[in-house]
């Protein structure tokens, strides 16, 4: 703040916010602003005794040569008070800020949560959750695809942006990744909501969103197939395949020239990229073409 030292009544116009906009704006800018700000927070949160600020910056200068006695702004027990206040006000925002967890193209991510359920994230996905709270409002928010394996008795609420998912001491995936909404439960009951429309179902049982309604079927696996590094479809749309490769591999597909009404059921490896995009695209009678190792385009033989 060396900027400001030789206008003896500086702080004193600070204080009584008579600063000119150019003066604030500079003064904004600096490490001691926010000291100051601290110390004037904390101790105005406390109803600490008035005083009169431009008085105390008046005897300030009225001392200044008469002797070499430092005159303190503030008595030394309140910036340790203003500290306890900071720190007091970080902790409620640490609490209140959401817990946030993500994975990038490939990975897969392991969480166990409060109550010891446990969450494992697949590719390119992002959860979110407030740790306050926890045992009254266990919400969590996803966008990408996780499986949930929840502690016997807790309640659990998955949002996302297409519909939400409501469980009680059950297993089961959610796939919200952009444009998809699809739920597998494989252990216990699943409760699926999405605007008006709701549906139950139990294990062994899935679900889809499409065309604003429920297509369900059967499931032939006790646990999510992405967890052995392939992934699994079951009259799946193309688009929903075609992001699950890109999710997996760090690649982008131009599908233009591709009816988008194809599905596809079986697999694909999630270690070999070509063996992936054989597997998928053969069967579909569709060409593939690198335009470069990051970009495909594809087209229908």
């Amino acid at each position: 703040m060396e900027q400001f030292n030789n206008s003896d009544n500086f702080l004193a116009k600070w204080a009584d916010g008579t600063l000119s906009d150019k003066e604030k704006k500079s003064f904004e800018k600096t490490k001691e602003y926010c000291q100051y700000k601290t110390i004037l927070k904390g101790t105005d949160l406390l109803e600490l005794p008035d005083f009169d600020k431009k008085a105390l910056f008046k005897k300030i200068q009225d001392n200044r040569g008469k002797t070499s006695k430092k005159i303190k702004l503030f008595p030394r027990w309140t910036y340790g008070v203003a500290a306890a206040v900071a720190l007091l006000i970080g902790g409620v925002f640490f609490l209140n800020t959401p817990l946030e967890f993500q994975t990038g193209f490939g990975e897969q991510l392991a969480i166990t949560l409060p109550d010891n359920s446990e969450v494992l994230l697949n590719a390119k996905t992002e959860l979110t959750y407030k740790k306050r709270n926890w045992k009254s409002n266990r919400t969590l928010n996803l966008k990408g695809e996780a499986y949930f394996k929840v502690a016997k008795g807790s309640t659990f609420t998955v949002l996302s942006p297409l519909g939400n998912v409501q469980v009680v001491g059950t297993q089961f995936t959610v796939n919200a990744h952009k444009n998809t909404f699809e739920v597998h439960c494989y252990e216990g009951t699943v409760r699926v909501k999405t605007g008006q429309l709701s549906k139950t179902i139990h294990k062994g049982e899935a679900i889809r969103l499409l065309d604003n309604s429920f297509e369900k079927w059967n499931l032939d696996t006790q646990e999510p197939s992405w967890k052995k590094q392939y992934s699994d479809f079951t009259n799946t749309p193309i688009n929903q395949v075609v992001k699950a490769l890109e999710n997996q591999y760090n690649i982008r597909f131009d599908s233009k020239k591709i009816n988008s009404k194809l599905r596809y059921t079986g697999r694909f490896t999630h270690t070999n990229l070509g063996k992936a995009l054989q597997s998928v695209f053969e069967p579909l009678n569709i060409k593939f073409t690198f335009v470069d190792k990051n970009n495909i385009v594809l087209a229908t033989k």
